[in-house]
Formats: C-alpha cells, structure tokens, sequence
C-alpha cells in the first residue's frame, strides 16, 4: 500500500492494486499495474524471491496489452533486502544479472522509497521517440514539397 501510494502521489500515475488477468489456466493477480509497468511486490526480496517475483512479472507480460500494441510493459520487482549479509549478498548479486535483462529490481530499504519510478523514465523515453517522429516526417514532407 506504502508503494502504491508513493505512485500515486506523482499525480498522473494510476496505479490500482491488484489486477487480474486472465491466462488459458487460471485468472492471476498483478501486485500493481500502471499503464507502464507491472509491479511485482515482495517483503523480502531473497534471492529465491526476486526469481519468483520476476518470473511472475514475465507472465503478466505475456498476457496483458501492450503499450501502443508494440512496447512491452516494464518489469518492476520490489521489497526488502534480506537483513543477513549473505543474503543479502546472494540477492543482490541476482538482481544485478536481473536489472541487466531488463528488470527493475529495487530495495526499498536502499532507495528510501524515493522510487526512482521506471514510469517516468519510459514517459520519457516515449515522448522522444514521438518527438523523433514527428521530426522525420516534418523534414520529410518539407522535402516532398
């Protein structure tokens, strides 16, 4: 609830707690799903827990529209570092492999729950691409004329 607050407190991020989807064997939860990400929440992110956790977002991923029917929704999974130090050390080492596939792993008892938010990072990168866009095909209508 603390995460989705923080979401929401951004003002244009809605972010409705637990949705459901739909699969060909079951109707699964989403821990909380915006229109750019799927969270998925742990309280300890062990190294058993991230697996988990990111496996769960990659089959949320497969069954939910995609942004503009092309861009895959971001993969965020979220909890607490474990507190023993080789725990900690294993997990950390996992989501480092995970963050370079792709995955936002993230420890809020690192980040102090100033989420660096994957939303505001993809609305960014969204925005140049369209800015791209628009630019090419003004330049290429310029040049047809």
């Amino acid at each position: 609830m603390l995460i989705q607050k923080q979401l929401r407190q951004r003002g244009m991020f809605l972010a409705p707690h637990e949705v459901r989807i739909k699969t060909p064997t079951a109707t699964r939860r989403i821990d909380l799903a915006t229109w750019l990400c799927n969270y998925e929440v742990k309280k300890y992110l062990t190294r058993e827990a991230i697996f988990h956790a990111a496996a769960q977002t990659e089959l949320y991923n497969h069954y939910v529209p995609k942004l503009l029917w092309i861009i895959p929704k971001r993969r965020v999974v979220i909890g607490l570092a474990p507190s023993d130090p080789r725990d900690y050390e294993a997990a950390r080492k996992v989501a480092e492999d995970f963050r370079a596939m792709g995955v936002n792993v993230i420890f809020v008892n690192e980040t102090g729950l100033t989420l660096n938010s994957p939303e505001l990072k993809t609305l960014i990168g969204i925005l140049a691409l369209i800015f791209c866009s628009v630019a090419i095909l003004s330049f290429l209508l310029v040049q047809a004329l």
